[in-house]
């Protein structure tokens, strides 16, 4: 029996996008391949046994040791020990790993096409590193056309050694909402995501602003995770604006079904979860058209021109119309994409 390794370090800490990759993708080929063994390393292994279970699971802790003894030490011992055939990690690979064919998930190289929005540091070794990585792997996973393209071009890796496999989504959970934020029945729009530049939050407020007074309200879901300290206080200080920093899955996914429209005025993505989670819900998307977002949106969403000299005024029209339900929207067509 095949007996395929994962890295799955990203299931404790905060939630991100490579969660949802990992928890939807593996959970699917846990399922569909029973033959095969799914060695599940984690940091909690309790706890990622909730995310991905299986008759052909086993969840084994990672040792707490700094990445790079990790990288140098650690995994090979792991893959020799545990008798692994095929190791997949997230963005850094281990060097060596005798025996087992290496596999890196890259969900996206905006460390690359994006640097202003990640720190130097940061951005110096994860280039070096994820680079490295990618050359030397049997096979490079990434999560959408526009990545697979960007990842190709960047690092000069032929196409053909760059597989996309897209993440789905599980929508979040409905029900009666108990503790809503919208207590007073009008419209709102709203807004998913770690709460960092690159988002847009500030673009968010900006056009809310210029919505008709008292019409509507903006719900601001998400952690803040290095935002400007000028654009969460506009956030805390703003009329008809209300930041939920924590919801659990039934109430996100109530706030996703009766929110006029979610607004994704990103400036870059690898692919765009929110976005395929809210037209799973049948609820309209107002997005920004840029990197892989027309990917993870399709013809169901509504776009804006980010770049556009007045992209203010034409995510606020939008915003308006959504509010006002004149935002052309398909509800059967966006669960269809989905």
């Amino acid at each position: 029996m095949t007996r395929i390794g994962i890295d799955a370090h990203v299931l404790v800490g905060k939630m991100q996008g490579s969660r949802t990759w990992l928890v939807n993708v593996v959970g699917r080929a846990v399922a569909r391949h029973p033959d095969a063994t799914y060695v599940i390393y984690s940091d909690d292994p309790v706890r990622a046994a909730t995310m991905i279970a299986g008759a052909n699971v086993e969840h084994v802790r990672l040792p707490r040791v700094p990445r790079a003894l990790r990288l140098l030490a650690v995994w090979p011992w792991l893959v020799h020990r545990d008798r692994i055939d095929a190791l997949l990690t997230t963005y850094i690979a281990p060097p060596l790993v005798p025996g087992a064919r290496q596999v890196v998930v890259v969900h996206d190289i905006l460390f690359e096409t994006h640097p202003a929005f990640f720190a130097f540091g940061m951005r110096w070794r994860t280039r070096l590193l994820t680079r490295i990585s990618a050359k030397r792997a049997r096979l490079v996973v990434t999560i959408s056309r526009y990545s697979r393209d960007s990842i190709a071009r960047t690092y000069r890796i032929d196409p053909d050694r760059i597989v996309e496999v897209r993440c789905g989504t599980s929508p979040p959970r409905t029900g009666a909402i108990t503790r809503s934020p919208i207590r007073d029945g009008r419209p709102y729009l709203m807004m998913v995501g770690r709460l960092e530049p690159r988002k847009n939050l500030a673009l968010t407020l900006d056009a809310f602003a210029r919505l008709t007074p008292g019409a509507a309200r903006l719900v601001v879901v998400g952690k803040p995770d290095g935002e400007n300290p000028e654009t969460l206080a506009r956030l805390s200080s703003m009329a008809d604006v209300v930041h939920v920093a924590g919801i659990d899955d039934r109430g996100l996914g109530d706030l996703y079904a009766n929110a006029a429209a979610l607004v994704f005025p990103s400036a870059g993505e690898g692919w765009g979860i929110p976005v395929l989670e809210s037209l799973a819900l049948g609820t309209p998307v107002i997005a920004s058209n840029v990197t892989a977002i027309p990917e993870s949106g399709g013809d169901a969403a509504s776009y804006f021109d980010l770049d556009a000299p007045d992209r203010i005024e034409r995510l606020a029209a939008l915003m308006q119309a959504a509010v006002e339900g004149r935002l052309p929207f398909d509800a059967a067509r966006a669960r269809a994409h989905v």
